[in-house]
Parts: structure tokens; C-alpha cells; sequence
């Protein structure tokens, strides 16, 4: 079996829908080895900002001289981005091998019943924890697939766990009001561990508070233990000053907007109370792995002449907080690529970014869950009054929104699988 034979075979697994809870992948954890219980970890959930958030502690741990793993999801472009260490992907060779040796402990299970087969991302979590046993990383940052509670990653027991800011999402599986959303994210917290939180709302701070009490563990929150301040942003960064545990002043990061500093603070509180378990980091290791996170995709400045920009907002709350930055920014308001998938709340997040559009280019990715281009533009044309086209495949909408642009620029919204093809179709574009 080669890699193109495993990746598809693996993402076949998708037919098996979402199915929340801890029992297959805990019994799946225990029949290859228990890999989780190898190495520390910090582990990372919320509704925006958590990927943020485990790429700046990613690289300020590897920049302290650690061996980090990192797994986050989705991908862009190829499965391996989900799973590295201290930045290099795993390869294709360890994929297949991993793959092809969990794959019959996979069918085993599910030969026992039905109710014992393993979806995709209980399956890859499973292979992600078992590469960074394998190759003895100090520590693993762990973004949360869905929720929290019952979320397949919710097997480690982790040293840190970080919440960033809680919206409503996946109604249909973590509830229809913040305080059930928030009480979802907070089953992560185990006895006895150190959490932060960028959470600023009384109803889901209600929640994750209850809950640290509950179990013994201590909660340094935003605005509270840790404060971000003197935030700057332009298209080239964000700047910012931290005061917590350690005060630093003039913190860089190349990631654009001004809730990449709130990221980058949660990222600093967490590295702060690791100090706790033995795990000290310099100041200097902090700036420069503030200063050298990557994370494509987000709020990402592809072009300034003319502005283009991917971003990969796909909720209400996210696409209300990129308007904000596009406003803020000055480059609002400009030419919109749009494309979304159908579970989320499209009405919400086109409300949310009319204000910001000169004009809408709706399209449709190349996944069967994708929302229909047709049917996205009539929910748009209900809250919007400008010129909305549609135009599908997607490359075709970017080369038309970019060749003749309106307004100030092009941001293409809405889904990280768009972004993702928006990638590709840049990354041939540049070659010509």
C-alpha cells in the first residue's frame, strides 16, 4: 500500500460520520500500547484561535530546546500537516507504516460490533500519539478535533490545558447556548491540572471556573493573571506587550491581527505554568518563538499590492472578529471569494461580513460536504445588496476576483478547505 492508497483509505473512514465519546478511542489507545501516556502534553481547545494557539507553543517550546510534537486539524492541502515534530511533517513512509500496522487493530474492533469502528479522527488521533511515542518527544501540543469532553485527544492527561474564546458551534453536538458550548470545551480539564484561558464572557467563565474548582485545578484567565496590552498591527504583524508571570515588552509575531496577540498571551501563560512541572523557559526562547510561528491560512497576507488575503474563518465568531481586523486594517472594504461549508451558520457569518464587501464571489470546494455555490449565494443575496456572482470551481472564481478586484483588495472566506485550494491555485499561479 502506498501513501495515496492509505491517505484514501483513511479518509474513507469520514462515511463513519462524528461520534462523540471516549470509549473506542480509549480502547483503541489500549490495543496499540496506550501511546498517550509516553510523552507530557498541553492540550488545546475553544471555537477560534486554539490552532494559534498550539503553533506559538509549538515553536516556543522547540526554541527552548525541546522535542515537540504537534497535532492540529484540518489540514490544508496534505494530510501530513496534521501531525510533526519540532516543524517537519511526518513523512509519507511513516504514515504508510504507521497506518498499515494500526489498521488491522482498527478491524478488529470493528468486527467485535458495529458500535466498536473508529471514525477518521479517532483513527489519526491514535496514529499521531503513536509516532510521537515512538520517536520520544519531550512534549506534544494537542489541538481538540471537536469540544472537548468527548473529543478523541480527551485520552491524555495532560500537564496544561489552554481554552481560547468560546462561540457557538456544531449546535447539533455541543449545545445551542454559550454555558453548554463552554461546559463541553471544559471537559478537558482533568484533577489537579493548570489551565488558561483567553475567555472574556461571563457565561462560558462561569462554566470553566465551576470546573477548575470542581476538580482542583487553578485558572489563570485574560485581563485577570495575564494582561496583553499596547497591541499594533498592520499587514506585516502584530505587536504587543505581555504582563503575567514574566512582563515582556514589544513581542513580534508575523501573523496578522490583533487577536494573534491574545493567542500569542494564552500561548505565554500556558509556557508559564509548565515552569510548574519542571519545564522553564527563557525569555529570549518566548520572543523568538512568538516571532517565528507560522500558521498559514489565517487572517494571511498572500499579497500587498494588490491586498490579498486568506483567511480561514468558518463561524460567526470568526468571521466577526476578521471583519473587525479587515476594518481596522484599512483594507475594507474589498472583493470577497466565499465558500462554505453546509454545517455551519452561513446566515450569521454572511451578516457578519456584508458590512466589509464591495462584492461577493461565491464558490464551491471539491469536498462532499460543501455547501452548494447556488445555494450559499441566494442566503447571501438575503443580506446583502451589492453585485454577488457565482462561479465555480474555485480557481476560476480567484483568478476572476483577482484580476479585477473591487474596493480595496480580495479575502477569501469562509472555509479552510477553500483555503486550502486557494493555496494550491496560488502556489501554481506564482509558478507560472
Amino acid at each position: 500500500m502506498d501513501y495515496k492508497d492509505l491517505t484514501e483509505w483513511m479518509f474513507s473512514l469520514e462515511r463513519f460520520g462524528i461520534k462523540l465519546g471516549l470509549e473506542n478511542p480509549t480502547e483503541f489507545m489500549s490495543r496499540i500500547g496506550n501511546p498517550q501516556v509516553d510523552f507530557r502534553s498541553v492540550h488545546v481547545t475553544g471555537t477560534n484561535g486554539k490552532g494559534s494557539v498550539c503553533a506559538f507553543l509549538a515553536s516556543i517550546l522547540q526554541r527552548r530546546g525541546l522535542k515537540v510534537g504537534l497535532y492540529i486539524s484540518p489540514h490544508l492541502i496534505e494530510f501530513t500537516e496534521r501531525i510533526s515534530i519540532n516543524g517537519k511533517e511526518i513523512s509519507h513512509a511513516d504514515t504508510v507504516r504507521l497506518g498499515s500496522e494500526l489498521r488491522p487493530i482498527m478491524e478488529q474492533m470493528a468486527s467485535e460490533g458495529a458500535d466498536m469502528q473508529l471514525t477518521f479522527f479517532e483513527f489519526t488521533t491514535g496514529l499521531a500519539f503513536k509516532y510521537f511515542s515512538e520517536n520520544k518527544v519531550d512534549i506534544a501540543v494537542v489541538e481538540v478535533g471537536l469540544g472537548g469532553r468527548l473529543d478523541a485527544t480527551n485520552v491524555l492527561k495532560p500537564d496544561v490545558g489552554v481554552i481560547t474564546r468560546i462561540g457557538l458551534e456544531h449546535t447539533k453536538y455541543l449545545g445551542n447556548t454559550i454555558p453548554e458550548v463552554a461546559r463541553e470545551k471544559a471537559g478537558i480539564i482533568k484533577s489537579g491540572m493548570r489551565v488558561v484561558t483567553c475567555e472574556r464572557s461571563e457565561q462560558a467563565l462561569t462554566v470553566i471556573s465551576a470546573t477548575c474548582q470542581k476538580k482542583g485545578a487553578s485558572l489563570q484567565r485574560i485581563d485577570s493573571e495575564f494582561v496583553v496590552s499596547n497591541i499594533r498591527r498592520s499587514l506585516s504583524g502584530t505587536s504587543f506587550d505581555y504582563a503575567g508571570r514574566r512582563r515582556l515588552a514589544d513581542l513580534n509575531t508575523h501573523l496578522v491581527g490583533s487577536y494573534q496577540a491574545e493567542n500569542a498571551a494564552a500561548a505565554i501563560a500556558a509556557v508559564d505554568e509548565l515552569a510548574s512541572t519542571g519545564i522553564s523557559v527563557d525569555d529570549d526562547a518566548v520572543k523568538e518563538g512568538i516571532l517565528q510561528t507560522k500558521w498559514p491560512g489565517r487572517l494571511d497576507v498572500i499579497s500587498k499590492r494588490p491586498v490579498i488575503i486568506f483567511d480561514g474563518s468558518h463561524n460567526p465568531d470568526g468571521a466577526l472578529r476578521t471583519a473587525e481586523e479587515l476594518r481596522s486594517l484599512g483594507v475594507a472594504p474589498l472583493t470577497l471569494v466565499i465558500a462554505c461549508m453546509r454545517d455551519k451558520d452561513v446566515g450569521e457569518m454572511v451578516r457578519a461580513l456584508a458590512p466589509v464587501a464591495s462584492n461577493i464571489v461565491v464558490t464551491q470546494v471539491e469536498d462532499k460536504r460543501a455547501l452548494g455555490a447556488s445555494v450559499l449565494a441566494e442566503t447571501i443575496k438575503a443580506e446583502f445588496n451589492g453585485q454577488v456572482e457565482v462561479m465555480i470551481p474555485s480557481r476560476r472564481a480567484l483568478e476572476h476576483a483577482i484580476s479585477r478586484p473591487e474596493g480595496r483588495g480580495v479575502c477569501v472566506i469562509g472555509s479552510l478547505y477553500l483555503v486550502g485550494e486557494a493555496v494550491q491555485w496560488w502556489n501554481a499561479r506564482k509558478r507560472g
